[in-house]
């Protein structure tokens, strides 16, 4: 009760853009009562949500360094809201989002998606698994789908939502398709078409 009662103040006090300076300083230290308001309490349980709401806000505004994040620990604690299942989802993001910005710096990683490196692999496209066209495969396959199908409902076999989402790879391929015979180049026979269309209209053009 005695942190929502000084809520209002804190507030204020780190929404003043002539004190960002001195907000992040870490000899100051001022974000490590920032933390003391955001920890979880003695039960365990996190703080009201307007108290995480409105200092979460207010920590998207400043420039904290790695010596802010050092001294402060309020670093430490945001990663604790971007693990635990008691924050909010919106509260999770925020923590999510604060997390990336200052780690971005420390790992020497661009926020700029043109310039990033992404680790790569070779790709064969000979190597890939060739899909079976036997006719007992696919008669198989049917005669299953069908026994699928007419199954009695049971829990086993009901609709269920995928929770897995849509998976995230870390390496890029690097495809190689001059390996691949009868592949034909698209840039070649671009410039071709391209050189033909040329001619036609520069054909037309003199028939005038």
């Amino acid at each position: 009760m005695h942190k929502l009662k000084m809520l209002p103040e804190v507030v204020a006090l780190l929404n003043r853009n002539t004190l960002q300076s001195a907000l992040v300083d870490p000899d100051i230290n001022i974000l490590e009562s920032v933390r003391f308001f955001l920890e979880p309490l003695n039960d365990g349980s996190l703080p009201a949500y307007n108290i995480q709401r409105e200092l979460f806000s207010c920590l998207t505004k400043l420039p904290i360094t790695k010596d802010a994040l050092v001294a402060s620990g309020i670093g430490k604690v945001t990663h604790f809201y971007t693990r635990t299942t008691k924050a909010e989802p919106s509260i999770k993001r925020q923590a999510e989002r604060l997390v990336g910005e200052w780690t971005r710096p420390i790992l020497k990683r661009t926020d700029d998606y043109r310039k990033r490196e992404y680790e790569t692999a070779d790709y064969d496209p000979t190597m890939a698994p060739i899909r079976s066209t036997q006719p007992e495969i696919k008669a198989a396959k049917a005669a299953a789908a069908r026994k699928a199908a007419l199954a009695v409902p049971m829990a086993g076999n009901r609709a269920t939502v995928d929770r897995g989402g849509v998976a995230t790879y870390t390496i890029a391929p690097r495809s190689d398709l001059s390996r691949v015979q009868g592949v034909k180049r698209l840039g070649a026979s671009g410039d071709e078409m391209f050189r033909k269309l040329k001619a036609r209209h520069q054909a037309r053009k003199g028939g005038r």
